[in-house]
């Protein structure tokens, strides 16, 4: 591939250069090595900072933008970059994880959308830039505000509000989200927006009592699944018509030790094979399924903590553990 020249900057370096008696350390290093070194150089993530603090006077455009890519540019070179006329340099600086956030917060007015969307995508992006780009005309930067941690709980109240179901699905991914807006995503009609809510840590225990009555096994699964669901929403999850929402109550740990006993005894070998891998599942319960008639199960009893010694030392000889 030929690398990209700005000619007019080719033109300035060497007339800048030509009538010195000195050279500055970056000029020689321009001036003495070829250019596609100087790309190989600018892409090498051993580079060290100071070499990529050089490459950005090139009249390249190539190295710059591999410069503006490498993990190792520092934040001084990448404030320099974020005024470069090519804006496939100014996207780089936007994505990388050295960008200042006062920077990002200048990008976010860039006149590029894909700029607009490395910025919303970024960690570094302060709360004031996301709330500015929640209401960008591009839904691939509204989604990755809405997805982003830095994002205030106000700006992800209004994103809530999008026409696009992606977005929402975001806001309701989002563990800044608060739980009044959650409580409303819950009733959207897309079962992708519900199953986030039904992930988020911050869904009020109230909603998520509403969506294991959901329609969708895999909202009420995620339900099931959820550290915080509270005890009596699981024990209704145990009687769910899928082993797979039974499997995951199984699983947590917020289960009630008397709704482990009872899932002890379900049809389902991976329903078992759970409720004997929990740690919190009562020793009694234990006792009785290392007598399952699954070798998977009983192999789950014997490596649970909560397995008397007697039968853990049993299961162990017998299916040679």
């Amino acid at each position: 591939m030929t690398p990209a020249i700005d000619k007019e900057k080719m033109k300035q370096f060497f007339s800048t250069v030509i009538n010195k008696d000195k050279l500055t350390p970056a000029e020689q290093l321009i001036l003495t090595i070829p250019v596609e070194q100087r790309i190989a150089i600018a892409k090498n993530k051993n580079t060290p900072p100071e070499i990529l603090c050089m490459l950005i006077e090139d009249w390249c455009t190539t190295v710059i933008r591999e410069v503006a890519r490498n993990p190792n540019t520092p934040s001084e070179a990448l404030l320099q970059l974020a005024t470069n006329n090519d804006h496939r340099i100014r996207r780089a600086v936007a994505h990388h994880h050295n960008t200042p956030p006062e920077t990002l917060k200048k990008l976010a007015n860039d006149v590029f959308a894909d700029v607009h969307e490395e910025v919303a995508d970024n960690p570094n992006t302060p709360p004031e830039a996301l709330k500015k780009l929640a209401d960008d005309t591009s839904v691939y930067v509204r989604r990755a505000v809405a997805y982003n941690r830095n994002t205030s709980p106000e700006a992800l109240k209004k994103l809530a509000n999008d026409s696009s179901m992606d977005v929402c699905m975001a806001v309701a991914y989002n563990p800044n989200t608060l739980p009044e807006t959650l409580k409303k995503l819950a009733s959207s009609g897309s079962k992708n927006v519900r199953e986030a809510v039904a992930s988020n840590p911050n869904t009020p225990p109230e909603t998520l009592k509403k969506l294991a009555d959901d329609e969708d096994m895999c909202v009420r699964w995620v339900v099931a699944f959820n550290p915080h669901t509270p005890p009596e929403t699981l024990k209704k999850l145990a009687n769910d018509s899928s082993f797979k929402v039974r499997e995951a109550v199984a699983k947590n740990p917020n289960t009630p030790p008397e709704t482990l006993k009872k899932l002890a005894n379900d049809n389902s070998v991976n329903v078992r094979k759970a409720v004997a891998r929990n740690t919190y599942t009562p020793p009694e319960a234990l006792k009785k399924l290392a007598n399952d008639s699954s070798a998977n199960v009983r192999k789950a009893v014997a490596s649970n903590p909560n397995t008397p010694p007697d039968i853990r030392d049993k299961l162990r000889a017998e299916l040679n553990l």
